[in-house]
């Protein structure tokens, strides 16, 4: 790919942003979410940081970021938090938010060393959780096992510290706000059975998607993970040159 035909990304504080970016960041919510601007605008002003993908210029991707310390049952961590994530169709498969996930842990690295980092976020699109099953080993909620007692407790420290009475842990849900949801068109879950176990999980486990309920979910960023995320990887590119 020519340099100029590169993707940037550039992460930005989120008071940093101009005026001009804000709006190139409504544009591209209003084609995903239902959502209003100024409701829009406050939660992404809550974030620490903001990522955007462009190429020549033109903004087509972007992701919101925090990274903030946490003790868990007397042991330090540092959380990954992310939201707001959205990457335009064309765009998809090329691993744009992997890269950024991994430029986050290092920079988390660099500010706490030693604690064990956890990506943390929830979602209400079945493509946002499948970034899970596609590039980890180790993730929950999951199909194929019960999350294990330890792991459902920090999932449950950090949403209840995070949502308040928004979140349920009984389900693993966040209620929905009634001011924030997926356009029907951005991300329709598909028929049973087409999607493949991963998106039937999904489906059965936030069964109000469409309205804006959001699942919660949990990524150790180990050594085995980050083996995983980068042969996966490997082998999307290497398919995207085969074609």
């Amino acid at each position: 790919m020519p340099a100029a035909d590169r993707v940037s990304t550039e992460v930005l504080q989120t008071d940093a942003l101009t005026a001009p970016m804000w709006d190139e960041v409504w544009t591209l919510t209003s084609e995903f979410y239902d959502i209003e601007r100024e409701y829009a605008e406050q939660e992404l002003r809550r974030r620490g940081r903001i990522a955007l993908f462009r190429m020549n210029g033109a903004l087509l991707g972007m992701a919101a970021i925090d990274i903030y310390p946490a003790s868990f049952r007397g042991r330090a961590i540092v959380v990954i938090s992310t939201s707001h994530v959205l990457i335009r169709e064309n765009w998809r498969g090329r691993n744009l938010v992997q890269r950024l996930g991994f430029r986050s842990f290092l920079a988390a690295r660099l500010k706490y060393p030693l604690r064990p980092a956890y990506w943390f976020f929830d979602t209400f699109s079945y493509k946002s959780y499948l970034l899970l099953p596609r590039n980890f080993a180790r993730y929950w909620p999951r199909h194929d096992q019960p999350t294990p007692e330890a792991e459902a407790a920090l999932i449950d420290q950090l949403a209840a510290a995070a949502y308040g009475p928004a979140w349920r842990p009984e389900r693993g849900i966040v209620m929905r706000s009634g001011q924030k949801r997926l356009r029907a068109s951005a991300a329709p879950v598909p028929e049973a059975g087409d999607g493949g176990p991963d998106v039937a999980f999904f489906a059965r486990a936030n069964p109000g998607h469409a309205e804006g309920d959001m699942l919660v979910c949990l990524c150790p960023l180990t050594a085995r993970n980050w083996l995983s995320l980068a042969s996966r990887a490997l082998l999307r590119r290497r398919r995207r040159r085969a074609y």
